[in-house]
């Protein structure tokens, strides 16, 4: 038979083993572990996040997208990250939520900052929701001169525009955002009521057979306008 002392020699290695298998990791463990932790600029104004943290805000992203607000801010919870870009993305989710006194204080906060187009189009997006129209249309103009090729701030500018009844400006507006982003349908929509409202026939016929609306949009389309009523601005 083994002495005890074997036996305590057999029974220590063995577990030395095992906690040396418990704490290692293979190779590709490894190096997936260092990618995953490697800092990149992938961020909001150059900063920058660990990869890993890159992938959860493309997650978020794509919550956000989806309309799983209340899903993207528990999920910005879990960050440790700070930075510019999560504040948009959780500044942008309080906004759809209808939590503006938060989406308005982190947008405030990033007016000057690389990101001042999205936040001046977030105060004004804001604006036109409570019924500030003269507010929300000075943010929209800042929004305009800050991110002049975001075609999401050309359109709603342009809509702004359109409800306070400024046809040409408008026009403009609305033109621009569809050039930025030639898919862009509420833009195209927009845009078809101001060229119908203007009785430019030909353009709104060229635009309606290139989005493939039917007849019977174009008949609702006409409805609309021939009940809207512009809003008034303060000419103060």
């Amino acid at each position: 038979m083994r002495s005890s002392q074997t036996y305590r020699t057999v029974w220590l290695s063995g577990l030395l083993v095992a906690v040396l298998a418990g704490c290692s990791a293979s190779p590709e463990e490894e190096s997936a572990r260092v990618t995953a932790n490697k800092p990149v600029q992938s961020g909001a104004c150059g900063e920058t996040l660990i990869a890993k943290d890159g992938m959860k805000l493309s997650m978020v992203k794509q919550q956000i997208d989806q309309g799983q607000y209340y899903l993207a801010l528990a999920s910005l919870d879990e960050l440790k990250e700070d930075g510019l870009s999560v504040q948009m993305m959780r500044a942008d989710s309080y906004r759809k939520l209808g939590k503006w006194d938060e989406a308005t204080r982190l947008y405030q906060g990033m007016v000057k900052t690389c990101l001042a187009g999205d936040a001046y189009h977030g105060l004004g997006l804001i604006a036109s929701y409570q019924g500030h129209m003269e507010d929300a249309m000075k943010w929209m103009e800042k929004a305009a001169k800050a991110a002049p090729v975001e075609a999401d701030v050309r359109n709603d500018f342009g809509f702004l525009l359109l409800v306070t009844g400024q046809d040409q400006k408008a026009r403009d507006e609305l033109m621009t955002a569809l050039e930025l982003n030639p898919q862009h349908q509420n833009a195209a929509k927009n845009l078809w009521f101001v060229l119908l409202k203007t009785n430019q026939k030909q353009a709104a016929a060229t635009l309606a057979s290139r989005f493939e609306w039917s007849e019977s949009e174009h008949r609702e389309m006409m409805d609309a306008i021939s009940v809207f009523q512009p809003l008034q601005l303060d000419p103060s």
